[in-house]
């Protein structure tokens, strides 16, 4: 018995040593974390560099442990756990919601008619610059599409804000803002994602001048249906920072409208996402008509009215938003588009595992890990129509 209270005693010093104590935070905790997970003063440890393959007295800018700011957020942010958001080989094995980074080193080439068709990865999504990690800048675009943002600053700072400053903030953050915990009078949580609040700026002469958005997410490794970002409103206004010229939009615009104004009872567009189940199938009911490739905001101000499993459909205010169709940091597919948009049947989709440039698994990966033909059928047309129903 004194053996097992001596191991039991034991255990529980390991564990609150590792951070699982009743108090203890994620690394970032919903604000700014210890300043030397991400800084170094000197670089250096008995003569010899804390960052693999580094020299001693090498760092980044402002003392950072990698050579630019993204490097230095995969320092932690590469690997396999579910917050990790670049895979670290060739094989994709990140399925959460914003998307793997490691979809950009890869292309893809097939024959089409007897010529050849090929996808450069850098189409794939937002081509943040991180060195240490091989990832660089967009060689075809200089700036954001619809806005003014230079490829050449794009940063996993330029949407997070690594320090989690927080404007009109009650007090000490306690807590993220990522999972449903709130405020109380005197304390307060960071926002979703510590994604930049107003004042932040991603770059020169750009500036967030609207509140982050209201989202409450899954602690799981993989989105599903059942376990998913639930999006509150407010996406939109924020993509639109950089993307400025996309912000709303409608026909006389030539760009589809995406705001807290697209709301989907215009068109009884809501009815048709709650009935739709699949090509040819309108049999489904509101209550687990949820599609974790086609989601909306809820028009909700607080994540407290969230829910990251449910599978309810939209109702006649929820609205479109720019993540209905889009993956915030990239997918498999051109434009960080969530399903194949230049495909007429979404079961030739590209990438295919036989495709030159893929590696086995990359076809599963790219609709995180469902089969097309079964999860649909093998007739299913663009996911559009899972709000339109044209097919």
């Amino acid at each position: 018995m004194k053996k097992i209270k001596l191991f039991l005693g034991l255990l529980a010093a390991v564990l609150l040593c590792l951070g699982f104590g009743a108090t203890a935070q994620a690394f970032h905790g919903g604000g700014v974390a210890h300043c030397d997970g991400c800084h170094t003063m000197h670089n250096s440890e008995d003569g010899k560099s804390i960052i693999e393959g580094g020299t001693p007295g090498g760092t980044g800018d402002s003392l950072t442990k990698g050579t630019d700011p993204s490097s230095t957020c995969l320092v932690c942010h590469e690997g396999t756990r579910s917050y990790h958001v670049l895979s670290p080989t060739s094989m994709i094995v990140n399925l959460t919601p914003g998307g793997d980074f490691q979809w950009l080193k890869k292309s893809f080439t097939w024959i089409v008619r007897n010529n050849p068709v090929t996808r450069k990865g850098e189409s794939f999504g937002h081509n943040v610059i991180a060195a240490d990690y091989g990832l660089v800048q967009d060689s075809v675009l200089d700036k954001a599409p619809g806005g003014e943002f230079q490829s050449a600053w794009l940063a996993c700072s330029s949407c997070h804000d690594p320090h989690g400053k927080k404007v009109d903030k009650v007090g000490p953050i306690i807590s993220s803002g990522s999972y449903g915990a709130q405020p109380t009078a005197t304390t307060d949580v960071g926002n979703f994602r510590i994604l930049a609040d107003i004042g932040y700026m991603p770059g020169p002469g750009v500036q967030f001048n609207v509140r982050p958005p209201i989202a409450r997410t899954g602690s799981g490794a993989q989105e599903t249906n059942n376990l998913h970002t639930d999006y509150g409103k407010g996406m939109s206004e924020w993509c639109a920072t950089c993307h400025t010229k996309f912000l709303a939009g409608g026909k006389g615009e030539h760009k589809h409208p995406a705001s807290n104004t697209a709301t989907l009872g215009q068109g009884n567009i809501a009815l048709n996402y709650n009935a739709y189940v699949a090509t040819g199938d309108l049999s489904n009911t509101s209550d687990k008509s949820y599609d974790q490739f086609v989601p909306f905001e809820r028009q909700v101000a607080s994540s407290a009215d969230l829910d990251e499993t449910t599978t309810k459909g939209p109702d006649s205010n929820s609205n479109v938003m720019c993540l209905t169709c889009h993956r915030a940091h990239v997918s498999a597919f051109p434009n960080s588009g969530r399903w194949d948009f230049e495909e007429e049947l979404l079961v030739e989709s590209h990438p295919k595992d036989t495709d030159a440039g893929a590696v086995a698994g990359d076809e599963l990966a790219s609709y995180y890990g469902s089969v097309i033909a079964t999860r649909y059928n093998p007739e299913q047309r663009s996911l559009c129509n899972k709000c339109h129903i044209q097919d």
